[in-house]
C-alpha cells in the first residue's frame, strides 16, 4: 500500500500541491491581519477564540475543496480521460490501487490541516506581539482546548471532504466534484447572525457529513470492479 501511495505522489508531482497549500495558508494568516489592521470602527476579532474560529472556518472550506481538486486530478480525471483503464491492466489489485488515491487524499488533507490551522494562528500571533489587534496574554488552557479542536477538525474535515467523491464519479466529472465540494464547505461554514454561528458549530452535523464521505470512499473502493462506479 505504501509503495502504492508513493507510487501516485510521484506520478502527480505532489510538491506542485505542496506549494498552493501553504499559499493558501499564508493567505489565511493575510487576510485575517488585513480584517484587523483595516479596521475604523471595531476590531472584527475581540480575543483568541475568535481568531480560532475564524482560522477554523476558512481553513475548513479551503482543504474541503483543496481535496476535490486532488480527488478530481487522481481519480476522477483518470476514469474520464480512460488512463485508469491503463492502470488498471497492471497485476495491482483495483482496489488497492483505488484506496491508495484515497488515502493519499485524505492524508493531504488531513495534514495541511493541521499545518494551516498551526502557521495561520502563529503568523498572526507573533504579528499580533506588534500592532496589539488582541489584548491580553494566551493562555496555556486555551492553546491545550484548541490543540485538540485543530486534531478534531482536520479529522472531520478529511473524511467530509471524499464525500464529493459520489459527485464526480457519478458521470467522471471534475466540475461536478469540485462544485460539489463547494456546496458542502460553504453549507457547512457560513456564518449565520452576529455571533458567528455555523452548522459546523453542531458536532452531529459534521459528524453525520464525515460519515457520509467514509461510505462514499468505502463504496468506491468496493465496486472499482464495476464500468460505472456509483
Amino acid at each position: 500500500m505504501l509503495n502504492l501511495m508513493k507510487l501516485e505522489l510521484k506520478k502527480n508531482k505532489i510538491r506542485g500541491n505542496i506549494v498552493g497549500g501553504f499559499i493558501a495558508t499564508f493567505l489565511i494568516m493575510f487576510f485575517m491581519i488585513v480584517l484587523n489592521y483595516d479596521t475604523t470602527e471595531e476590531i472584527p476579532f475581540s480575543d483568541y477564540n475568535a481568531i480560532f474560529a475564524f482560522i477554523n472556518t476558512f481553513t475548513s472550506i479551503t482543504f474541503t475543496v483543496f481535496a476535490s481538486v486532488l480527488l478530481a486530478k487522481y481519480i476522477i480525471d483518470e476514469y474520464k480521460s480512460g488512463t485508469i483503464t491503463v492502470l488498471f491492466m497492471y497485476p495491482l489489485e483495483r482496489k488497492k490501487l483505488l484506496l491508495a488515491k484515497i488515502a493519499v487524499v485524505f492524508l493531504f488533507t488531513f495534514l495541511f490541516g493541521i499545518i494551516s490551522r498551526v502557521v495561520a494562528f502563529a503568523g498572526f500571533y507573533w504579528y499580533n506581539q506588534y500592532a496589539h489587534f488582541i489584548p491580553g496574554t494566551l493562555e496555556t488552557e486555551l492553546l491545550l482546548q484548541q490543540g485538540v479542536s485543530i486534531l478534531v477538525n482536520s479529522v472531520m474535515v478529511s473524511c467530509i471532504s471524499l464525500a464529493s467523491l459520489y459527485f464526480g464519479m457519478r458521470k467522471h466529472s471534475v466540475p461536478a466534484t469540485i462544485v460539489s465540494a463547494i456546496i458542502i464547505g460553504s453549507v457547512l461554514n457560513s456564518t449565520s447572525g452576529t455571533n458567528g454561528f455555523t452548522l459546523n458549530s453542531i458536532i452531529i452535523i459534521p459528524a453525520t457529513f464525515a460519515v457520509i464521505g467514509i461510505l462514499v470512499a468505502y463504496l468506491a473502493i468496493r465496486n472499482v470492479e464495476v464500468k460505472d462506479v456509483m
